[in-house]
């Protein structure tokens, strides 16, 4: 970690607690946007011989989203997502509108988005597109439901158990409190962020990374694991103009492609180019760890084998990017992985590599700051296996319960 002077490190904390924006104060014209929802577009996963792998679902209709927002404003702005698309989609129309405290829409709230002043759009293949700014009071931890109408079938991004949304059949339903005649369906989400416009002192916090990071094992789909859990507190903390975007990905990996790109090739879009970003809590390299030397189940042959120093030199080239920016990044350790389900996936030898790279996160130094997640979940009488208490299950993912204890050390590490 780099060296900072006492006085120095007291002034910076100041600054920051003096930024922090109360619940009940809104954005100015002049106020910085930040992302308050955000979920890293995917790619659609190739067949895979497991009992869970699903194909990525096609639809026509009105797709609903329930999004919960982190940090507040009076403006709002949704980027759709066409980047993992293979050809253009038609966008019908989108509305966005806040829940009540039932959870439904408030009919009061519906606003139409429009696209360079026009309400349907065309959705590039490979690209984003940004929604025109809409005056829209919206406070942290509200939820807000964005509504998309696709005239055509779409094949949506990577099918995904932890994303779901509401979806209608047949004619334009996106201006109506309720749909009709509706179905769930799970895969990632068309809609990649909601912005806010905050004050001037906003800031996204990026927590980047994988399964863990995306919340795979949490009970509430609102709740997205352990960036859900810190955007929690901080609203319950008074605290509404620090976004907290979850750029997680199921199944992703730093060095190589596995489910979406891998962390190297998406971390410009998905991390560094985030509105409002200064800091990125990295948690990733499980799954390198985890698949290395199994057999590809997409090609001839087995996945590479990996060892330490290439983790490594993956995150040092993200540190480099990042700080070329001016944009921190915080090292996460890797989280016990011994015992999970997933057939060779953790073995004693993967073990001394884990903990390898997890002593040199928290010693190089070449991180801005370092969050010990492995000693917060870690069993203190077998610490190479995650605590009971905190395991959803498969001895890899944590529970509602393990999230929330890696929130509060990511809370108390940015001395929320």
């Amino acid at each position: 970690m780099r060296k900072m002077r006492s006085a120095t490190f007291t002034l910076a904390v100041v600054a920051l607690h003096a930024g922090l924006l109360p619940i009940q104060a809104f954005a100015a014209d002049n106020g910085r946007w930040v992302a308050s929802w955000a979920s890293s577009p995917s790619l659609p996963t190739a067949k895979l011989p497991y009992d869970f792998w699903q194909p990525a679902p096609d639809v026509q209709g009105t797709v609903r989203y329930h999004l919960r927002l982190s940090a507040g404003g009076t403006k709002v702005q949704v980027r759709l997502s066409g980047e993992t698309q293979l050809q253009d989609v038609t966008i019908g129309s989108a509305t966005i509108a806040l829940a009540d405290a039932q959870g439904r829409i408030d009919a009061a709230t519906i606003r139409p988005l429009t696209f360079s002043g026009a309400r349907s759009v065309r959705l590039p293949m490979g690209a984003p597109l940004l929604s025109d700014p809409l005056a829209l009071t919206v406070k942290a931890g509200s939820v807000a439901i964005v509504s998309v109408y696709l005239p055509a079938k779409v094949t949506l991004p990577q099918s995904d158990p932890n994303h779901v949304a509401e979806w209608a059949v047949g004619a334009d339903q996106t201006a109506s409190a309720t749909l009709s005649n509706t179905t769930s369906v799970s895969a990632r989400e068309i809609v990649s962020s909601v912005l806010v416009q905050s004050d001037q002192n906003a800031r996204t916090i990026v927590a980047f990374g994988d399964s863990i990071t995306d919340g795979f094992g949490a009970k509430d789909p609102l709740l997205r694991g352990w960036p859900g859990q810190l955007a929690r507190m901080l609203t319950e903390k008074g605290i509404a103009n620090v976004g907290i975007a979850n750029a997680g990905i199921g199944g992703n990996r730093v060095l190589r492609e596995e489910v979406g790109l891998s962390g190297l090739a998406r971390f410009d879009r998905d991390a560094l180019a985030v509105p409002g970003v200064t800091d990125i809590v990295l948690l990733e390299g499980i799954n390198d760890l985890g698949l290395s030397g199994l057999k590809n189940p997409r090609a001839e042959g087995n996945h590479p084998i990996i060892g330490a120093q290439d983790l490594i030199a993956g995150y040092r080239q993200l540190i480099q990017r990042a700080r070329s920016r001016g944009i921190k990044v915080h090292g996460a350790t890797l989280t016990p992985f011994l015992g999970s389900t997933f057939p060779g996936y953790a073995t004693p030898e993967k073990e001394k590599i884990r903990q390898a790279i997890n002593q040199w996160i928290r010693t190089s130094g070449e991180f801005d700051g370092v969050i010990d997640f492995d000693a917060v979940v870690r069993d203190p009488s077998t610490p190479d296996h995650i605590l009971a208490a905190y395991d959803c299950g498969d001895k890899l993912h944590p529970s509602d319960a393990g999230y929330a204890a890696l929130a509060r050390a990511a809370r108390d590490h940015f001395h929320f």
